[in-house]
């Protein structure tokens, strides 16, 4: 009689399934987090929220003759208003009845789907936030450099490969997304995001509106008409621009006041001297005690280059024997600062720029803060079938209306156009 074999058991083995969920996908929020960390939160209506500026000073000093001179006439302070309003967005999730039943309760599965992408949702929601914020007010995420038709898996219309920056790290999987000619005029029409890849700046997408073309730009979806308006993020409120507007003052009218102090990086490495350079123009445009307040918000890559001149001049003396004096650390672990002012990296900060932030004068107007969408109590909505019927799936929302201000645009100041280091 042939011996039992393996084959023969199988049915009455047990499947081993681990109980953790390793995140194989990005959803940094650091930039967002740091301005609610702020608390500055002003609750608006649908009107424009005013933002009081002292802009110029005022009086008429110099010599004056006592013995019956005339003392002149007089001049006083230059006050003007910025407005800004709320935008909305929204994260919608649909999952079907069977997603419910086949994972609620421990026998079943490790993880109660439907509960758990509650979680997932606001996490991802917060992290799309994050990538707006870190655009110039218009939404757009990335710029076309080249085009790609043939030779694509099935189900890819196109794969774009992205300018940098900021390349591909504004993107994320299944995200629909709008092609707009490159003056923001024409929107060519949508498509959805079935891979993003950072490392090569490539968005490969499943449609490719009619028209698109190399140096075309990506905004995120929701955006119509022409010259569309977003969140307000990084490279809105920190620019030396001196046309256009900002918060609804007219630049070339206060093309000083308004501007943000620049350090253009020329394409070369990070220095220190940019460094210093980008800290003291701040102390020459607002005072020496603006730098307690200030962050270094940047990118890996700046943070990359930035260490790797620290490990270029350093000397490594090592002191004594016991605790961790034996260890070497060429990479300086622990809290980063440039010159003094900590270091904030984030993924979705632009490749090419160092932003000193005085976050004391950044915050938000809100008039809905993310939460669920709600109708008379109820947050979760049926989906309908072809039948008219309900079909065997639900959706729900998050929803927030808020707009980013910065009510000092000279109080921090930028280094631009700096070389990103290879392998990035």
């Amino acid at each position: 009689m042939a011996q039992m074999q393996n084959a023969q058991s199988v049915a009455l083995q047990l499947e081993k399934v681990r109980d953790k969920l390793p995140l194989l996908y990005e959803r940094d929020d650091m930039l967002l987090t740091m301005i609610q960390q702020r608390g500055d939160v002003e609750r608006v209506s649908s009107r424009n929220m005013r933002l009081p500026l002292q802009i110029r000073p005022g009086g008429k000093a110099g010599l004056a003759n006592m013995d019956g001179g005339d003392l002149g006439r007089g001049s006083g302070t230059t006050y003007d208003v910025a407005q800004v309003t709320p935008v909305f967005f929204r994260h919608a999730v649909e999952v079907t009845k069977l997603v419910e039943y086949a994972s609620n309760a421990p026998e079943k599965a490790i993880e109660n789907s439907a509960k758990r992408e509650v979680k997932n949702a606001m996490a991802q929601f917060r992290s799309f936030l994050d990538k707006v914020m870190q655009t110039n007010g218009n939404g757009v995420l990335g710029t076309i450099s080249s085009i790609t038709t043939s030779g694509l898996p099935s189900g890819v219309a196109a794969q774009f490969t992205m300018a940098k920056p900021p390349g591909a790290q504004l993107f994320y999987y299944n995200q629909t997304v709008q092609v707009y000619d490159p003056t923001l005029t024409t929107n060519r029409g949508s498509a959805n995001v079935l891979l993003v890849d950072p490392f090569n700046s490539l968005v490969q997408v499943d449609a490719l509106p009619s028209g698109t073309s190399a140096n075309d730009v990506i905004v995120h979806d929701g955006l119509t008409g022409s010259q569309p308006t977003s969140l307000f993020g990084v490279l809105y409120h920190q620019s030396n621009a001196t046309t256009g507007t900002w918060l609804n003052l007219n630049r070339a009218t206060y093309p000083v006041e308004l501007a943000t102090p620049r350090v253009n990086g020329n394409n070369s490495a990070l220095t220190p001297g940019a460094v210093r350079l980008a800290i003291n123009k701040v102390r020459k445009s607002l005072g020496s005690n603006q730098l307690s307040k200030l962050v270094a918000y940047t990118s890996l890559e700046q943070e990359h280059q930035w260490e790797q001149l620290g490990v270029t001049i350093s000397q490594i003396i090592k002191e004594g024997a016991g605790g961790r004096a034996s260890d070497l650390d060429l990479l300086f672990t622990g809290e980063k600062s440039m010159a003094g002012v900590p270091i904030k990296s984030s993924i979705n900060a632009n490749q090419s720029r160092i932003d000193f932030l005085d976050l004391s004068h950044w915050g938000r107007a809100v008039m809905q803060d993310i939460d669920f969408y709600d109708v008379g109590g109820q947050t979760v909505f049926p989906i309908y079938g072809a039948s008219g019927g309900l079909a065997s799936a639900y959706i729900f929302y998050f929803v927030t209306g808020f707009q980013v201000w910065n009510e000092s645009p000279r109080s921090g100041a930028y280094i631009d156009n700096l070389a990103i280091p290879t392998g990035y």
